[in-house]
């Protein structure tokens, strides 16, 4: 492997309690029910959620966390990832600028969400595959 090629973690997506999600951000209602009514036609769940290991705060995945509590799920699929990965990158959804992430957290902890869309978490490797029945996810 040359110095300039990133080694890649073993990321694995674990079923996580919702109840133990935390989220960082306010959602966009409307968007979220839209979003709840076709996982629900599916009957599947395809995107595992990005959650921020230590503090368990959701990075990627603020409407699917209404989605799993509005389809009654106990369990909802993630990737435990920490902010140091190097193949993680977050920014501002509007100026693509870095965003600090002790603002994500404490956002996260403290219960005060910040703005819809204020982080974009992106991941650059390809995401495991994600495919779980919404009866397993109860």
């Amino acid at each position: 492997m040359s110095g300039t090629q990133k080694k890649t973690p073993d990321y694995t997506v674990v079923n996580l309690p919702v109840s133990q999600l935390r989220p960082s951000e306010e959602i966009d209602i409307g968007r979220a029910l839209t979003l709840a009514k076709m996982i629900a036609k599916e009957r599947c769940w395809t995107r595992p959620f990005f959650v921020e290991r230590s503090h368990s705060v959701i990075m990627d995945g603020h409407h699917r966390r209404f989605c799993a509590i509005e389809l009654g799920l106990s369990f909802a699929p993630c990737l435990l990832l920490s902010y140091d990965d190097p193949n993680l990158h977050v920014t501002s959804w509007y100026d693509q600028t870095p965003f600090a992430v002790d603002q994500i957290i404490q956002a996260g902890l403290s219960g005060k969400l910040m703005s819809f869309k204020t982080t974009r978490h992106k991941l650059e490797v390809m995401l495991p595959r994600c495919s779980v029945d919404l009866q397993d996810l109860k």
